[in-house]
This record gives structure tokens, C-alpha cells and sequence, in this order.
């Protein structure tokens, strides 16, 4: 696991923490970031030659990856990538352009929307998943830090075949297991993720199962949606961590805006005091978006980050994002977040359902649009300008990269 702490990025930064020392015999609060500025330390806290920037003031870096699907065109390629010698399966080509910004991320989180349920089951597709353990092993190595498997995919293989995928993640040293609980006790033991000095909490829910129940003696617990249980678990995880970030699946499949259903929860968390939302399941992108809860509490909500990867039959399905932010902490004060980027993907594979890449949009091209499997294997319209349009039409510019912002102000025009 990353374990990197980074003092804020630029030089001007350093030196307005450096002028806050200086005036070590003022101790009025004074303003940052639209909050308060906590008092300067004591005098005597300060050494001769130079702060302690460490410990006063922190910075880690997030990103968050959205549904992780693996189809069966995923499968056949990876194992033809495989390595001699090496494991059955290599699914690390699919991931390589978007590689360097999940190694660079102090924090990496994706939502692995199949199980893995290992010996004794064979591999199954939509619309009953259960993949190669291969791909944990892959986005262990990537550098993915958190895996949430709360999802409607989670009981395709019942209770035994999530009990299995639960015991392989907890076996990866190195990852932090969210949204799987393999008992009563591990669902009410908080994952809490100390990287940089923060502590974050982290929790997931999904709205349901497809319809599946777990046999009743099966000990694993479904993390659903349920007011009292949010409040609760919020509640204990504010106690033991600086922050909570919430993985959480919900919404309509197809839909680019949220549901009333998606709305209220999304106003529950930010009223319990989560600082950020990751949402999942309707397999196109939806609304970032700014809440302030109960006490002010303002909360970054993305209601959907779409498919990661996907095999699937329509354009819209190509297109999904990585929600980036920095998470800054000053003093004891509560972290909040800052530079908030949703880099919009696009998912590629051709007529063979090969070539499975994942692009950031900007580094898709026209010529690879009119090769994509979405127009070559199912005979569906695709075109380059519209998976940029989705991206537009559906994210605000504030949390654009600068070149679709520049897109946007082009229709504008």
C-alpha cells in the first residue's frame, strides 16, 4: 500500500505556511480555503531553523475508478497476454494508459463490480459474473489501495461464492477490502485507512442484489442501503478517523441524472458528515456535485463514475471517469478536499473484443472511435464528438479537465 505524505504542492504554499510561523505571537484565526484558519502554534513549538510542515500540515492525493466489469472478451485476451511461467491470466494491458496516474495516487480505489470466487467455479459472464482471481492480482499490483465489492453483482455465485471472493481480498496484503463482510462482527469493524497522517473511513453500500438473498445460515452480511444502519456506521467512523469517504451503488442503469431515491441518500450522507460520495451501477456517468448537509458539512458527491471497463453494446456505456482530488489537512482540523478533477475514459475494444484498453478521453482518437467494437461486433452508432458531448452535457466545467472545458465553451459559442 502507498504510504506517501505530501506537503502542499507549490511554493507558495510552503511560504504561507513558513509567514503563519513567523507570526508566532499572533494567535487570531485567520481564513483558508472559505473555513477558519486554526490559531499559529505556540512559540515554543517552533524550531530555530524550520516548521514542521509534516505534521501541521498534510496533503495525499485521491483517485477513484468506476465499474470494473470483466466480460468474456477480457478473459480470452488476458489470457493470451499471459507470461510464460507467469499466472493463467494478464490483465494488466488493459489498464496501461491509465497505469501511471493509479500508481501516482496515495490513495487508488476502484469498484470491482465481479466476484471472484476461485476453485470449484467455473467462469461465468453476464448476466452471472465470477472472474479469474488473476484480475485482483492485477489491480493489487496496479496500485489500487481499496476495492469495494458492494454491488448487485455480489451474491452471482450465492453466499459461498462471495465468502470465497471476500477471503481472496482479505488475503492481498496491501489492499483495504470495503463492502464484503464475511460476519455480524466484520461488518461492524470499521476500515479505516491511515495514509500521510489522515486517517479515512471508509464504507459502501449497494440498493440491492437482483433479487438474490443469501441462505439464511450463511454468515456474510449484504451491506444495503438502510437509513439507521448509514447513520450509525457514520456516526462510529467519524469517531475513529478524520474522515469518511462512502462507496455506494444505486441509481437506473442507462439514466445520466440521478434518482429522487439517489438524492436523498446522498443528502442523508452529507447530513451524517461524509466529506465524499463515489457512486456506481447505472453504467454511464451522472452529476458531480457539491452538498452541504447538516453544520455546513459540504460533501463531494459523484453519483456516478460508469463503466471502467465493460464489454458492453452502446456507446454511452464506453464512457466513464476518474474522480481525482487532494485531500488537505491542517493542524487537527477537519481534512477537506481541494482540486477536484473528473477525467473522463473512454473504454475500447475492437470487433474481436480484443484491444480492451481503457483511455483518458483525451487521448482517444476519431480513428480508434470508428474502429470500437460497439460499431464493428454489435452494429450500435458510436462517434468520437458524442462520447466527448456525454461528458459536457453531463459534468459541470468545474470539474472538467481544461480541454473539454474548452469543448464546452465551443457549443456554448
Amino acid at each position: 500500500m502507498k504510504q506517501k505524505t505530501r506537503l502542499l504542492g507549490t511554493l507558495g504554499a510552503l511560504l504561507a505556511v513558513s509567514a503563519v510561523f513567523s507570526l508566532s505571537s499572533c494567535t487570531k484565526a485567520r481564513p483558508y480555503n472559505g473555513e477558519t484558519f486554526p490559531a499559529t502554534p505556540p512559540e515554543e513549538s517552533v524550531t530555530a531553523e524550520m516548521p514542521d510542515f509534516a505534521s501541521y500540515m498534510k496533503q495525499i492525493s485521491f483517485l477513484g475508478c468506476g465499474d470494473n466489469i470483466i466480460y468474456k472478451g477480457n478473459v480470452k485476451e488476458a489470457k493470451s497476454n499471459a507470461v510464460k511461467g507467469g499466472r493463467e491470466y494478464n490483465f494488466k494491458p488493459m489498464y496501461d494508459r491509465v497505469a501511471q496516474r493509479i500508481e501516482q495516487a496515495d490513495i487508488a480505489f476502484i469498484n470491482q463490480e465481479t466476484v471472484m470466487a476461485g476453485d470449484g467455479y467455473e467462469l461465468s459472464y453476464y448476466p452471472m459474473f465470477n472472474s479469474p482471481q488473476d484480475v485482483g492480482y492485477d489491480l493489487r499490483n496496479l496500485g489500487f489501495d481499496v476495492v469495494g465489492i458492494a454491488n448487485n453483482h455480489m451474491l452471482d455465485k450465492g453466499a459461498k461464492g462471495l465468502e470465497k471472493t471476500i477471503a481472496f481480498w482479505k488475503s492481498m496484503e496491501g489492499v483495504l477490502l470495503i463492502g464484503g463482510y464475511d460476519s455480524q462482527e466484520d461488518y461492524d469493524t470499521l476500515r479505516v485507512l491511515e495514509t500521510g497522517g489522515i486517517k479515512i473511513a471508509f464504507l459502501a453500500y449497494t440498493y440491492g442484489t437482483n433479487g438474490l438473498t443469501k441462505a439464511a445460515s450463511s454468515p456474510v452480511v449484504i451491506p444495503y442501503i438502510n437509513e439507521d444502519n448509514i447513520t450509525r456506521q457514520v456516526a462510529a467512523a467519524q469517531k475513529a478517523a478524520d474522515m469518511v469517504i462512502v462507496s455506494v451503488h444505486w441509481g437506473d442503469e442507462g439514466s445520466f441524472k440521478p434518482n429522487d431515491l439517489q438524492k436523498r441518500t446522498a443528502k442523508l450522507f452529507a447530513d451524517c458528515g461524509v466529506s465524499a460520495v463515489i457512486g456506481h451501477h447505472p453504467h454511464v456517468i451522472q452529476p458531480v456535485e457539491w452538498i452541504i448537509g447538516k453544520d455546513g458539512n459540504k460533501m463531494l458527491c459523484v453519483y456516478s463514475l460508469g463503466n471502467f471497463a465493460a464489454e458492453q453494446a452502446y456507446d454511452y456505456n464506453m464512457v466513464g471517469g476518474m474522480i481525482s482530488f487532494d485531500i488537505v489537512q491542517i493542524a487537527d482540523t477537519k481534512p477537506y478536499l481541494e482540486n477536484v478533477v473528473f477525467t473522463p475514459t473512454v473504454f475500447h475494444f475492437n470487433s474481436s473484443f480484443t484491444s480492451n484498453r481503457i483511455y483518458p478521453m483525451d487521448e482517444y482518437t476519431p480513428a480508434l472511435a470508428a474502429a470500437h467494437g460497439v460499431r464493428t461486433a454489435y452494429k450500435h452508432t458510436l462517434d468520437y464528438n458524442r462520447l466527448r458531448k456525454y461528458a459536457t452535457d453531463t459534468i459541470d466545467p468545474e470539474f472538467l479537465p481544461d480541454s473539454l472545458k474548452e469543448d464546452k465553451k465551443n457549443e456554448a459559442a
